[in-house]
């Protein structure tokens, strides 16, 4: 994401409540709870969503009108807080799926970050402490501390100017109506997370709007090169047509893909343009002569509604085979995508009878999901099983600690 002068976006400001922490539905929670024991009355989300990425103050100002609380505002702001107090002791703060990984993925790439949240600045250092996040972060702004809670600029202003940086070379995560709209009212780019728990959110003004947390690292810093042993993982270019011909041009290689050979270089080209370049695949390159021997990618599984979630996909040319290339390079992205990405849940998916495909993702580790028979269908019309393996985020980290004796 370019910033406005130009040059590349190196500050990102983070609101915290349904961006970091899943907080929403506990403020909701503990402020009908006090509602119910005060005036016997409660309010739906509906009423409670225009508060999400406001601040307490603005919020009781609106309760205190509409329930008529005025002479007990002070006892009511306490047992809230309490409330609070007793939901976190029992239940622990619970980050937002992918927002730890995603922080420390941009701390380790250099960039400035600052939590920019409407909550009390002690619910603020006590949830990042809890997740081990504080140390990622250079500034820690409340919006007690602006004069004008979102959608007003203010503390996204304030934040930028504890930073030393201008408001034009900052982007803003939020996951509000009121925040996206602070954001784009202080000048700064904005990235809307649309997130389930924060309700149903005018999300429209931001710059770009997400689904999950795991798609932010792409759209900030682009796709990494990644090192193994004997391979360079590297974005496509447009100079890779004539080696992707000389691979996928071989018949051998698609006879259990649901593409066909190569017949033309034009045909790489076009391939290059709609299905490589500017996507969330790799080019496998030997390091030890700079040749292009494949390709790894991550993409949408089109048999789950999970933002989370990515599909594993990779080939591997015919005089490559059998030498443990598309394990390695597999094993490097899967990396990423649980360590750096924060995904919650990847899957892949191979024709019953390409055995070589399923010995990879079991040297993976991946669980058997199930089969789906004469679910799929070659490039030249032969009717397959498919076969789906998967792993979960959890027990990725299990066998990571399996592997490492427990001393992770």
């Amino acid at each position: 994401m370019p910033a406005k002068g130009g040059g590349l976006l190196k500050t990102i400001l983070f609101d915290m409540d349904g961006v970091l922490v899943q907080t929403e539905r506990m403020h909701f929670t503990a402020l009908n709870a006090v509602l119910a024991q005060a005036v016997g009355r409660t309010m739906d989300w509906g009423y409670y969503a225009q508060f999400v990425g406001s601040t307490d103050a603005h919020t009781w100002q609106a309760l205190a009108r509409d329930f008529c609380l005025s002479d007990q505002l002070d006892g009511l702001k306490t047992a809230y807080t309490q409330e609070k107090v007793r939901i976190l002791e029992r239940d622990g703060h619970q980050p937002v799926a992918g927002a730890p990984e995603l922080v420390r993925a941009l701390w380790r790439r250099g960039y400035g970050m600052a939590v920019a949240s409407s909550s009390p600045m002690e619910e603020i250092t006590a949830a990042m402490q809890a997740l081990g996040l504080t140390a990622c972060f250079r500034e820690m702004v409340s919006g007690e501390m602006a004069a004008h809670p979102k959608p007003a600029p203010d503390i996204f202003r304030l934040t930028a100017e504890r930073l030393g940086v201008s408001p034009a070379d900052c982007v803003v995560i939020e996951d509000s109506a009121n925040g996206v709209r602070a954001a784009k009212a202080a000048g700064m780019a904005c990235i809307g997370f649309r997130n389930p728990d924060s309700g149903t959110q005018d999300l429209s003004p931001a710059d770009l709007v997400l689904d999950a947390l795991c798609d932010v690292l792409h759209e900030i810093d682009g796709l990494p090169q990644l090192q193994t042993d004997r391979l360079s993982l590297r974005p496509f270019h447009q100079d890779d047509a004539q080696a992707l011909y000389a691979l996928c041009s071989d018949p051998e290689l698609c006879v259990m893909t649901d593409w066909g050979p190569h017949t033309s270089i034009q045909e790489s080209e076009k391939a290059l343009r709609e299905v490589f370049l500017g996507t969330d695949t790799w080019a496998v390159v030997r390091r030890l002569d700079g040749r292009l021997i494949g390709a790894v990618g991550l993409g949408r599984d089109p048999k789950r509604d999970n933002p989370a979630a990515r599909m594993l996909g990779y080939w591997l040319g015919r005089p490559y085979w059998g030498l443990g290339y598309m394990t390695e390079a597999a094993q490097a992205v899967r990396a990423y995508a649980f360590e750096e990405m924060g995904i919650q849940l990847l899957s892949a998916y191979y024709f019953s009878a390409n055995t070589r495909s399923q010995r990879v993702l079991e040297k993976l580790g991946m669980r058997y999901e199930g089969r789906l028979r004469a679910g799929g269908r070659t490039w030249d019309g032969q009717i397959c099983d498919d076969v789906c393996l998967c792993q979960t985020r959890a027990e990725y980290i299990q066998d990571r600690e399996d592997a490492a004796g427990g001393n992770l």
